[in-house]
């Protein structure tokens, strides 16, 4: 008799298995072996579940698998914010671990997470530094670079962060790709020249240095648009295949087809003489300061806005040939002057304007302090501070900049700021004691003196939870406050970081007040932070001039130089002027942003960080 499996012919539509069919026939002689699929390999560099997930397939699991999903586990509570359990399941992993390869990695990138939200930068590169032949997955290397990102974003250095855009690149999915160069160029646009050169010539890989060379050339070719249409040409028959060279950065096609202002005449409407007119000839002797240094036959002719009206001015300027025109100052001239304004020429105006009016070839361009309290939280932010707290003088001024301060530092990390103000010279000490709860302090130790006598010891304590301050002052108050802030910090607390604004940069008369300042940083302009030639000739110029004038000196120094680039500045996004006053940038509206220096007190003179 013939087996049954024998004769069953097995057919593909049949949705019984062979396997089975000979199970029933009783074919089998005896239990078939148990075949086991193979472990489906788990992805590390990334967590799509929560926490009590990978902890429920831990405790299925055993060696390897274990550890994988433990390690799962503890990315998926710090995606939570959750650092303490995160930390703990880390620290039990730490001896059991292999000691290289693909966990070992997943171990070091939780761990250089760790430090990056603690902002112990240090330690976060000290993690992500592992021999070049352990073998990680995409994800894995995708969390490394943006890790990297996170870094130097935090630090600044934004060279560095647009070198791990581009070493990420290889492992970001095609839809991506774009948005990755875009941010690469965005960074890169947007350095000084000098930085970019020594980039360049520091680069051994080909295509980065690519990179580097088109934002150089975007840089130095921006106001000389023939120029840099033949350099792009030559970047791209030298790069045929890289990614720029296929479809250029928008900004930088606009810049290609906007012609710079090439003007033979300039007017300037400044009020050359009343209550403002050392403010206007300050502003005058830094524009034809400049003027003289330059080897150009374009005339300027300046209009005093408190002989005539300022529409007089105007009007006055355009039938006398104005192809340009810089001012007015005032910003009741400027509200004045743009209820005529109908952009017949180019205006760049000295003030800022509320009014909203907007269009082509005009721009405003002022020494906004609000703007220098939003650049201190940003510069905080990114130095790791965690709590800053303001202390401002009781002033119009002083509550804006608080504001401002306080409002920046919120949009940055969601957190609010405590604002504490002083009423005068004689309310410093009170305010400094009431906002470093010292004053509590000491009535905390008053009342243990009463209770077991006056013979008692005990040091006052100040708060912890404070890392920096924001001093909104003038240079006569800060080198009072300081010292109540130095004497209002307990002996065993962790000095605070002090910081100010320009308003606090003054004339000091003697090295002593330089060193009553140890340790404070302040922004201001580049030339009035650094020796150079300019800041040295205005000094013999004029060596009783202010510093509040000297600012205005490099407003006007830098009005000149902007006329051949303000077409080019406000459609490529990157391009940056250095000017006297501060990098220069213009937004599409044609507000002219400035980024200042900032400078620190040490061993008794202002020095540059």
């Amino acid at each position: 008799m013939k087996s049954h499996c024998s004769s069953f012919r097995l057919s593909a539509r049949h949705w019984l298995s062979a396997a089975l069919l000979c199970a029933l026939a009783g074919c089998a002689s005896g239990p078939e072996p148990q075949r086991t699929s193979p472990e489906v390999t788990i992805p590390l560099g990334q967590a799509s579940n929560a926490p009590s997930y990978y902890l429920d397939q831990a405790d299925r699991a055993s060696g390897e698998r274990r550890q994988t999903y433990l390690l799962l586990a503890a990315r998926a509570y710090l995606q939570q914010g959750q650092m303490a359990p995160a930390n703990a399941l880390l620290d039990s992993l730490a001896a059991s671990l292999p000691s290289q390869g693909t966990l070992q990695v997943e171990y070091r990138l939780l761990r250089a997470r760790q430090a990056l939200e603690s902002a112990q930068r240090d330690d976060v590169l000290t993690w992500l530094d592992w021999p070049g032949h352990w073998a990680l997955s995409p994800a894995q290397w995708r969390d490394a670079y943006a890790l990297q990102i996170r870094l130097h974003q935090s630090t600044g250095d934004a060279i560095a962060q647009a070198h791990a855009h581009y070493a990420l690149s290889p492992y970001l999915e095609p839809d991506y790709q774009q948005s990755n160069w875009d941010q690469i160029w965005r960074l890169l646009s947007a350095q000084p020249e000098e930085l970019l050169r020594s980039a360049i010539d520091g680069s051994p890989d080909r295509v980065w240095r690519a990179w580097l060379e088109l934002a150089w050339l975007a840089q130095h070719y921006a106001v000389q648009p023939a120029t840099m249409l033949s350099e792009l040409a030559r970047w791209q028959r030298a790069n045929p295949s890289h990614p720029a060279a296929r479809k250029l950065p928008e900004d930088l096609e606009r810049a290609l087809n906007v012609q710079p202002y090439r003007p033979q005449q300039v007017a300037v409407l400044l009020p050359l003489s009343g209550q403002y007119a050392s403010q206007a000839r300050a502003i005058q002797d830094g524009l034809l300061a400049n003027l003289l240094s330059q080897d150009s036959d374009r005339q300027v002719q300046f209009y005093d806005t408190q002989a005539m009206t300022v529409q007089q001015a105007y009007q006055q300027a355009l039938e006398q040939g104005a192809e340009f025109v810089i001012g007015p100052l005032l910003k009741s001239n400027l509200d004045q002057l743009l209820t005529v304004y109908q952009h017949e020429v180019p205006l760049l105006a000295l003030n800022q304007d509320d009014s909203h009016q907007r269009g082509a070839d005009l721009y405003f361009f002022s020494l906004d302090p609000e703007a220098e309290a939003e650049q201190a939280a940003e510069r905080m932010r990114y130095q790791g501070i965690k709590q800053p707290m303001v202390l401002a003088s009781n002033t119009a001024t002083g509550k804006r900049l608080a504001e401002r301060f306080s409002q920046q530092w919120q949009s940055l990390t969601e957190d609010p700021v405590e604002i504490h103000y002083f009423q005068g010279n004689d309310d410093m000490r009170q305010s400094v004691q009431q906002a470093m709860h010292v004053d509590q302090s000491n009535a905390r130790i008053d009342e243990i003196k009463r209770l077991f006598g006056n013979n008692t010891k005990a040091d006052f304590r100040s708060r912890r939870d404070i890392d920096a301050l924001y001093l909104v002052t003038t240079a006569n108050e800060v080198r009072l406050l300081k010292p109540f802030v130095d004497v209002n910090l307990a002996v065993f607390a962790d000095p605070l970081l002090l910081y100010a604004s320009s308003r606090a940069h003054g004339e000091l008369q003697n090295d002593q007040h330089a060193a009553e300042l140890e340790g404070l940083r302040l922004s201001d302009m580049p030339w009035l932070l650094s020796d150079n030639a300019q800041q040295q000739q205005a000094a013999e110029l004029w060596p009783e001039r202010s510093l509040s004038l000297q600012r205005l000196y490099a407003m006007g120094y830098d009005s000149w130089s902007l006329i051949d680039r303000l077409a080019q500045m406000q459609v490529f996004t990157g391009y940056r002027m250095r000017g006297l006053s501060g990098q220069l940038t213009v937004d599409p509206d044609g507000n002219l942003e400035r980024q200042l220096d900032w400078a620190r007190y040490r061993r008794g003179a202002l020095r540059p960080e």
